[in-house]
């Protein structure tokens, strides 16, 4: 199994593993601990020197001291020189790899987007075979999620789309191909670039298609939601509560895998989708931190559960969808107004919701942690925290196309990097147990980047005299 971690983000191109940004924070310290012992050698040394030592006729030992402190503030020197260089090289091959493949990507999600606009301005009919396309790539992506099995792909998912024993089987066991980066990389390419096609459709001269940016993934998404909705596909629904309840728990987490464990498991939960907890303390604004959980169902036709295909294309056409809808509600239940401190932790669909409530700007957002969501194109605000976590082999990140935040920690894994894929799922470096281990690879991991990202989100509820948490489940309106 890949148990590398590859850190990026952060502000800046490097991109590297754990092990090469530890060296180099490595490298930086031990440059700094030298540079203080010749500060301090040079301090000791500055009571007498060689010449005064010669005038006082001191003997000759004193003189053998002074030529080996000399030696040593060359040899300190030396060592605290090459420290900085090593660093700065390990940095420099890190910055150029991960500008090389920021810009290489670039030039193809470009010349993609382009190139589709084009195609499609001059042959109209190609929209419709775009969005119909599109469609069947999301459908087959849900067809995969939903043929998961045991379990579904989210925690406590109750398995998602129904499928027949046969072709259930046959996509797990030809789930190599989904699991493929490969083809992680092509879903990628082809959502970044739906919006290019549908918007040369209709007429838009493909050179303006390069300032779509972000919105191109929205408009291919919302594209799809109007289609599907013509044939009661995809429809929003209002949503209502049906059910909370509140406990004491012991602590905040502490760490990524703690955080994590924390989204709720709508099995063990009874079906809720949203738990928050609120820190309170004495003296201090209460302090909330909201999980949300993945899909539970992948059905396209939007029935009683919110957390369903029609919220996934919502949150991709980046309108507030069921799921959002949900998690607001709780929140305003929870007492969490626009200026109560609030972190939000989400995994999967969760992570999308996350990361567009963080980013709505309508809340005091301190914190956000996501883990195997398609968050790619949800512009998330810079001035707090962010961790992204994605596995490079899971198709489900790829659906939010190219990732812009490049202020957050982004941290990959290739989970079955030098190994068989196994067939207990259709796509399993989605599944919850494998970014669990991802999460206790990063509590471990020795890199700056990840711990201080780590210690930030843990500081947000440090000193919370009382934790409470409280589950809500949500259902959807039906239509009448």
């Amino acid at each position: 199994m890949g148990d590398d971690l590859v850190i990026g983000g952060g502000g800046s191109y490097a991109v590297g593993t754990d092990e090469l940004f530890a060296c180099a924070d490595q490298l930086r310290e031990l440059a700094a601990a030298v540079s203080g012992l010749n500060r301090d050698l040079a301090s000791i040394d500055s009571g007498i020197s060689r010449g005064q030592a010669r005038v006082v006729g001191a003997p000759q030992s004193v003189m053998d001291a002074e030529a080996s402190i000399d030696r040593l503030a060359l040899l300190l020197a030396e060592v605290e020189s090459q420290a900085r260089a090593l660093d700065f090289a390990v940095g420099a091959a890190a910055e150029g790899y991960g500008f090389a493949e920021y810009f290489v990507g670039h030039l193809i999600h470009e010349f993609t987007g382009q190139f589709g606009a084009l195609l499609a301005r001059y042959s109209p009919g190609l929209l419709l075979a775009t969005v119909g396309g599109t469609a069947v790539l999301g459908a087959v992506s849900g067809l995969f999620l939903g043929a998961m099995a045991p379990g579904g792909i989210a925690k406590g998912a109750p398995g998602g789309v129904k499928t027949g024993p046969s072709r259930g089987t046959w996509l797990r066991e030809h789930n190599e191909i989904v699991t493929n980066p490969l083809t992680v990389d092509l879903v990628r390419i082809a959502s970044q670039a739906s919006g290019d096609v549908v918007v040369g459709a209709l007429g838009v001269p493909p050179q303006l298609t390069t300032f779509l940016g972000a919105a191109g993934v929205a408009i291919g998404s919302k594209a799809i939601m109007g289609t599907g909705s013509l044939f009661g596909l995809l429809k929003e629904t209002p949503v209502r509560l049906v059910d909370s309840h509140t406990q004491v728990v012991t602590a905040s987490p502490t760490g990524f895998a703690e955080r994590l464990g924390r989204v709720p498991d709508t099995e063990v939960t009874d079906g809720a989708q949203v738990v928050i907890e609120k820190y309170s303390t004495p003296g201090e604004a209460d302090r909330f931190e909201v999980y949300v959980a993945g899909t539970v169902t992948f059905s396209p036709v939007a029935d009683t559960e919110p957390w369903d295909m029609t919220s996934n294309m919502a949150n991709a056409a980046g309108v507030p969808g069921g799921g959002y809808a949900s998690v607001a509600a709780a929140m305003e239940l929870a007492g969490i107004d626009q200026s109560s401190p609030v972190q939000f932790t989400g995994y999967s669909h969760g992570a999308g919701t996350a990361a567009w409530l963080a980013a709505s700007g309508d809340y005091n957002t301190q914190g956000l942690a996501t883990f195997g969501g398609p968050t790619g194109q949800v512009p998330i605000p810079e001035g707090f925290p962010t961790v992204i976590v994605e596995h490079t082999d899971d198709i489900v990140p790829a659906l939010g196309g190219e990732q812009v935040n490049h202020h957050a920690v982004l941290v990959e894994r290739a989970v079955f990097a030098g190994r068989d894929v196994p067939t207990e799922y259709a796509v399993p470096a989605h599944h919850f147990e494998y970014y669990e281990q991802t999460a206790r690879l990063m509590d471990e991991a020795q890199s700056d980047r990840v711990n201080d990202a780590s210690r930030s989100l843990d500081s947000f509820a440090g000193g919370a005299s009382t934790v409470t948490s409280t589950a809500y489940r949500f259902e959807r309106v039906p239509e009448k």
